[in-house]
């Protein structure tokens, strides 16, 4: 797919807690992302990634298209369970813009960035519905599965070549 359409139509532009802007659009598309959770939870778990945001090595980046909002990426170095390796926590695109090279986009964003703070290597959760992309890209399964959602851990090496 020819991606210059949208990358050069797109640009990325962090999420900070005192800018109203940003954080309005990022909590207008996380309430979509996240629409099938009960009103309460939906918007504790929104609120306690904007409370994230500022920690070292952690980003919440939204993708604008022709002027638009039309998703975002929450991301970061793990300490934990995959320490060093970089985490994509959330990756939305609104679904009208899906099979654009959207995703793509945003994705090479981030991976620039984990590149330049010298991660090798990335891992995510995802469902079923999302793998076909996240195969597209070069994730693997690990043939792991998250303890607490049962979803399926994917990685990939960020090695050029």
């Amino acid at each position: 797919m020819d991606n210059s359409k949208a990358t050069s139509k797109t640009q990325i532009e962090p999420v900070a807690k005192n800018d109203p802007k940003t954080v309005s659009e990022f909590l207008t598309l996380g309430r979509e992302y996240l629409k099938d959770l009960p009103n309460e939870e939906r918007e504790r778990f929104l609120q306690s990634i904007l409370a994230r945001q500022g920690e070292p090595n952690r980003w919440l980046l939204l993708l604008k298209h022709e002027n638009n909002y039309v998703g975002f990426i929450h991301m970061k170095i793990d300490e934990d369970e995959r320490p060093s390796w970089g985490f994509i926590l959330e990756f939305y695109i609104i679904p009208l813009k899906r099979k654009m090279g959207l995703g793509r986009t945003l994705f090479a964003h981030a991976t620039d960035i984990l590149r330049k703070r010298g991660v090798k290597s990335v891992w995510l959760l995802t469902n079923s519905s999302a793998e076909p992309f996240w195969r597209s890209l070069g994730f693997r399964s690990t043939g792991e599965r998250d303890k607490e959602t049962g979803q399926n851990i994917m990685a990939k090496s960020l090695a050029r070549g």
